[in-house]
């Protein structure tokens, strides 16, 4: 009852919020400026794959001084930062009233150009873009992941240019259609890069490899126990080490799957490292497995192999990888998921999940993966690294 009389302020806030700043942006004066702010309210999955988009700024607005924006909420200033795509990198505290404080700041700022470029844009990036006066206001095309078609179509009318795209498309796609749109006619959608972070992290000397059991959301998380299983696969067949990194928030995971394997080479790193440990440990693991969350598409940007025991309700549009050039090095995430009839049922916003069609609270698409599945891809793909090793050898 209460989480529900909280979600319920936050969207009449919203709403409220919404009308007096729009109100705003009608009476605000032309600037003058050389600001480009680029707004993308997102996870560290989603932020990883728009990477190869977010390069492409600095050649088409060569002279600007790019900004980019963000919230705190899933804190990605530190990896933006390190891309040097941006010239600032800001980050907004937006949890209940703290946002109208973040608003009030954003009031100041001006420019040229705003671009939202949020795939799945919310009534609380919009928000944002009108706080902040610019001359020119730039979204791509969204779904309705966030925002009902109505809310949509009056979000559509804030901005002077909506980019379409191919909403069926996976996510990389669409972020190089509205690349295009904005006027990089030769942008093609690559794998993305992540860069690294300097830290001190202690890498084992022995080959390892990376397990990410939790995931933003535990209806996105396959069984530990299977889990647990395939890390002593991975001891058995190979006597690997096996790294269990993820939040402190599902580190009880970790300590769940430790008292099943009950194996020296099985240590639990959850809510033990940061972001740029992470990075480096993901780089210099052999493989990775991984829920669908974000430490798969950072295992992608660092060309670490990895398989991932994908959503199946909205298949196609984070994976399997869609790209329209690759390089010899790319190393494309493989992607789990049950063959069931209710693939791509369409319910992408996980508040309004039912969990009914899921096997303890975890959708089929998910919890109907095997043991022997996961291990069957590891094999493949341990077998092509050792046949491209001969190779160059």
């Amino acid at each position: 009852m209460k989480s529900w009389i909280k979600r319920n302020i936050s969207i009449l806030m919203n709403e409220v919020l919404f009308i007096v700043l729009k109100i705003k942006s009608k009476i605000d004066k032309k600037v003058n400026s050389n600001n480009v702010f680029i707004i993308r309210f997102a996870h560290i999955g989603d932020f990883c794959i728009w990477l190869d988009s977010a390069k492409a700024y600095r050649d088409l607005y060569k002279g600007k001084k790019i900004i980019f924006l963000t919230y705190s909420y899933k804190n990605i200033t530190e990896l933006a930062d390190a891309t040097g795509y941006f010239d600032e990198v800001i980050s907004f505290e937006t949890e209940g009233f703290r946002r109208i404080n973040a608003l009030k700041w954003a009031m100041h700022f001006c420019g040229d150009t705003i671009i939202n470029a949020n795939p799945s844009r919310s009534l609380l990036s919009d928000l944002f873009v009108l706080a902040i006066r610019v001359n020119h206001r730039i979204a791509q095309q969204s779904d309705s992941t966030e925002m009902s078609p109505k809310s949509l179509k009056r979000s559509d009318r804030i901005y002077d240019k909506v980019i379409t795209c191919n909403l069926n498309e996976m996510e990389l796609i669409k972020n190089a259609e509205f690349m295009r749109g904005l006027g990089v006619i030769d942008f093609k959608a690559s794998m993305f890069d992540i860069p690294e972070i300097p830290c001190r992290v202690e890498v084992p000397v022995e080959k390892y490899a990376v397990i990410f059991p939790d995931a933003d959301t535990e209806i996105k998380m396959w069984d530990y126990k299977n889990f647990a299983e395939v890390i002593s696969g991975i001891i058995d067949l190979y006597q690997y080490k096996c790294l269990i990194l993820g939040s402190e928030k599902f580190k009880y995971v970790g300590t769940n799957i430790i008292d099943l394997v009950r194996d020296s080479n099985c240590v639990n790193l959850m809510g033990e490292t940061t972001l740029a440990q992470c990075i480096q440990l993901v780089k210099n693991a052999q493989f990775v497995i991984s829920n669908d969350t974000g430490g798969a598409h950072i295992a992608a940007g660092l060309r670490t192999p990895c398989v991932v025991l994908a959503v199946g309700w909205n298949r196609g549009r984070f994976f399997p990888y869609k790209l329209e050039q690759m390089n010899t090095d790319d190393v494309l995430p493989i992607d789990l998921v049950a063959d069931v009839k209710c693939l791509n049922c369409g319910i992408e916003n996980i508040n309004r999940y039912n969990p009914s069609c899921g096997i303890n609270g975890v959708p089929r698409c998910i919890s109907k993966n095997t043991v022997e599945d996961v291990l069957d891809k590891f094999k493949e793909i341990m077998e092509l690294k050792n046949e491209k090793s001969i190779k160059q050898v």
